[in-house]
């Protein structure tokens, strides 16, 4: 099912445009990790998804409805965390939940309580939210986020500035509300490495533009390992690493180049059998990319 899609939307504000023919739909069951630098246009495409604000040009679809009472109806549906989470810090975390449940006109007082076991912080008694470390406080604020049952969760860098500890508690909850709660996550982040760990899936957006949108499979795939090996025959090089490397774990790329995963620390060897069969290689040599290496790659080492 589709959650949201977004359709050549364009943002401009006055004489900067913030977004730039974004199109991009997300589905149900999936975290995805929306992935820029400060300022590419994170926080405004999730605003938008949000109501907070409006394209200028293009559409936007909420549960495969785009009408405009249709969309209002289906944002009571999102969760979100924009920027900083909206506590009261002389409130405990229960009573911050209290007034905001309150806020929205929500008659299920054992929500609270609910919620509050869902991340995590149902024992924190009568602490006041000012004496929450930073992770305490991002998870209250997703808490306050989790409150109307949403089926789609928003959040905006809720990782950012936390501590290794803060990072893996962040991560693990949103693991369990995807696939404990049935719970679709869109978080965002500048950095890649950081969201490996989490996300099914990647929206990399540069300058208001995506730049590409892929699987944790694929992005595997792109950073794992391999000797690069460029062959005229690219046919006779497939059955000779089957018939003499006894090995099938290789790809052909897009660009007719073969990507052999086994060998790695042995490149003489598949060297020499290549060779000695008589085949001279177009191209040869060790590759894969690490996180950081591939997201400058993407957009384009800026």
């Amino acid at each position: 099912m589709s959650l949201a899609k977004m359709e050549h939307v364009t943002k401009e504000f006055h004489d900067f445009k913030a977004l730039s023919d974004v199109s991009i739909e997300i589905k149900s069951g999936k975290i995805y990790g929306l992935i820029g630098e400060n300022g590419a246009g994170k926080t405004t495409l999730m605003r938008i998804l949000c109501g907070f604000t409006y394209p200028t040009n293009g559409s936007v679809s909420l549960f495969d409805q785009s009408e405009e009472k249709q969309l209002i109806n289906g944002r009571k549906k999102i969760g979100c965390l924009i920027e900083y989470p909206a506590l009261i810090p002389q409130m405990t975390a229960k009573e911050n939940l209290h007034y905001h449940r309150l806020l929205r006109g929500m008659k299920e007082e054992d929500r609270e309580d609910e919620v509050l076991d869902m991340v995590g912080l149902s024992k924190t008694g009568k602490k006041k939210a000012k004496d929450f470390s930073l992770g305490m406080k991002q998870r209250l604020g997703i808490a306050i986020s989790l409150l109307e049952k949403p089926k789609f969760l928003i959040l905006d860098e809720p990782i950012n500035g936390l501590d290794p500890v803060g990072v893996v508690e962040i991560r693990n909850l949103l693991k369990e509300l995807c696939s404990k709660y049935g719970i679709t996550i869109l978080i965002s982040s500048h950095n890649l490495p950081e969201l490996y760990q989490t996300a099914t899936d990647y929206i990399i957006i540069h300058k208001g533009e995506i730049k590409q949108i892929l699987s944790l499979e694929q992005l595997d795939e792109k950073c794992r390992h391999h000797i690069k090996i460029g062959c005229k025959d690219q046919r006779a090089l497939c059955e000779l690493l089957k018939d003499k490397l006894k090995t099938t774990n290789y790809t052909v790329a897009k660009d007719g180049m073969v990507w052999l995963y086994d060998y790695i620390d042995e490149v003489e060897t598949v060297a020499k059998v290549i060779f000695e069969a008589g085949m001279y290689p177009t191209h040869f040599a060790k590759d894969g990319e690490t996180l950081e290496n591939y997201f400058l790659s993407v957009i384009g080492g800026e």
